[in-house]
């Protein structure tokens, strides 16, 4: 797995692999994750027979540069991200996948440029970036991690004070970037069905209770906008990308076929 790397906006390396060959498709991981997950899904080996795939790790994850400020997490970097790296890759206009973060990631960015032809979204509701027990959490990581880490950074940190797990944590490196990702959530717009400037397709599954219900309350407003709505039975969040039979051929027909932006699909 050959990381080649794109310099956004602010500096910072963006680590990317390129694979296959046809229409430009960018594809954004999860939270806590890396691009790896394509892979370990099987997606990679399936969909670069169709399409010229560009997976992606996003900033604070993978072999990408991992800032440990909140502000270098605004959407406003994160779109620069991306653009960053189809321009490094010499890609002008593109589709788009995101899973869980990067499809909250994703759709800032298919609401603001044209470049993104289509726009799979999986997983997540709209409206907040972090909302109801999500955004509860979130600040609960907030409040309890940041001064830690600025305790880290200024040398004046206790490691007695902290269970073996914290300091687990704490040494992997991983809790200042995470914490910075996750705080700049927090203050994130929202994005409405409406916002989209391309066709999407909004696959949610069943058993994802939180992307469930926020689909059945804003689905019969979809008629109007670009948003078409699949509903997977029996699908946990989780299951929403490791269920690659059920998930697969919903964005693969969307992408390529150009299933109409204004029905919705249940099954």
């Amino acid at each position: 797995m050959t990381s080649l790397f794109a310099t956004s906006s602010d500096g910072s390396r963006i680590a990317y692999e390129r694979v296959g060959s046809g229409p430009a498709l960018v594809l954004l991981h999860g939270g806590m994750q890396s691009r790896q997950v394509w892979h370990a899904a099987g997606y990679m080996r399936e969909l670069q027979s169709h399409f010229t795939v560009l997976a992606i790790d996003i900033r604070g994850h993978g072999d990408s540069d991992r800032p440990r400020t909140a502000i270098a997490y605004s959407v406003d970097r994160h779109c620069d991200d991306i653009l960053a790296v189809v321009d490094h890759a010499g890609i002008e206009r593109f589709d788009l996948w995101g899973y869980s973060y990067g499809a909250n990631i994703g759709r800032y960015l298919a609401a603001r440029s044209r470049r993104v032809l289509r726009f799979a979204m999986v997983g997540i509701p709209f409206g907040p970036a972090a909302a109801g027990e999500f955004r509860r959490t979130i600040i609960g990581v907030r409040d309890r991690w940041a001064p830690i880490v600025k305790a880290q950074e200024d040398g004046r940190l206790d490691p007695e004070a902290l269970t073996p797990p914290e300091r687990a944590y704490l040494q992997s490196g991983r809790a200042g970037p995470e914490v910075a990702w996750l705080t700049a959530m927090l203050d994130w717009e929202d994005i409405d069905p409406g916002h989209p400037l391309c066709p999407t397709l909004w696959i949610v599954g069943r058993e994802n209770p939180v992307a469930f219900a926020n689909a059945q309350s804003v689905g019969p407003a979809l008629q109007s906008t670009k948003v078409q709505l699949a509903i997977l039975d029996g699908l946990t969040h989780e299951a929403e990308l490791t269920a690659i039979d059920l998930v697969l051929p919903r964005v693969r027909q969307f992408l390529l076929a150009g299933i109409p932006a204004t029905s919705t699909v249940i099954g």
